[in-house]
């Protein structure tokens, strides 16, 4: 397509995450288009070494007992790197960051039966990639697990939804659309008493795309407004008092708004 805006921001691809961000956060969304990149947190470090050691866990050959073993060690020096190589860990307290890796145990004592039951998948962290039509660059994504006819993505959490997030059922609907499959989000639930998956499908799959393409496709027009981001910018103004944004985010927010 002539005359891509995306281009002249060097965005090569959206992602359901990216789209997803767009919709709850423009402002983030910008923020990000500058070249700004948010930091990771002990919370994004668990849900990393969860996947892995899940995934890893398929090829493992051993007895259920000695597989957790294994996982969790393994986990446990996973997380050690990413706290080591993460240069910013010091902006986290020391007490929540260890009180991540204490729980990683509690996370796979209940999924690696879980997934031990339902067999090795036919295929682990796959990536997909859809391009719509008038949309010049794809939508990728990378499918946690594929089994025959089904896709499960691996979400864990402190505290458990009773209806699955609209920005999960976005995301996995577009996996699901991209291979003609239905879709489970695997909730991994750990709190102080209890440990638990809960496996939640999403079931409205043809509206959660819809939703995705017409966000894209608004992503491309306030982009195209012009090639430079600051006058991009200019077309909203940041909310400080919303949650999502850390310290660094307000910092950087306010260098390209100019506050």
């Amino acid at each position: 397509m002539k005359n891509n805006p995306f281009d002249a921001h060097n965005i090569e691809h959206l992602s359901a995450s990216s789209i997803n961000q767009f919709i709850s956060s423009p402002c983030h969304w910008i923020l990000k288009c500058s070249g700004y990149r948010n930091k990771s947190n002990p919370a994004m470090w668990r849900g990393t070494v969860i996947d892995n050691a899940i995934t890893d866990a398929f090829d493992l050959d051993l007895p259920i007992n000695k597989k957790l073993h294994r996982s969790i060690s393994n986990a446990e020096m996973d997380f050690d790197a990413l706290s080591e190589f993460n240069q910013h860990s010091h902006l986290y307290e020391l007490e929540d960051i260890e009180k991540e890796k204490d729980d990683l145990h509690k996370y796979l004592e209940v999924a690696l039966p879980f997934y031990s039951k339902l067999g090795k998948p036919i295929e682990s962290q796959k990536k997909i990639e859809i391009q719509f039509d008038e949309l010049p660059i794809p939508i990728i994504g990378y499918i946690d697990l594929q089994y025959e006819g089904i896709i499960r993505d691996i979400k864990t959490t402190k505290r458990l939804q009773k209806v699955i997030p609209t920005s999960i059922c976005r995301q996995l609907s577009l996996y699901a659309y991209a291979e003609d499959s239905i879709p489970y989000a695997d909730f991994i639930h750990v709190t102080k008493t209890k440990a638990e998956v809960v496996s939640m499908e999403i079931t409205d799959v043809e509206k959660r795309v819809s939703e995705l393409k017409s966000a894209a496709y608004a992503m491309m027009n306030v982009l195209s407004y012009s090639d430079d981001i600051r006058t991009v910018a200019s077309l909203f103004y940041p909310d400080f008092d919303d949650w999502r944004w850390s310290d660094e985010d307000k910092e950087a927010a306010k260098s390209l708004w100019s506050i």
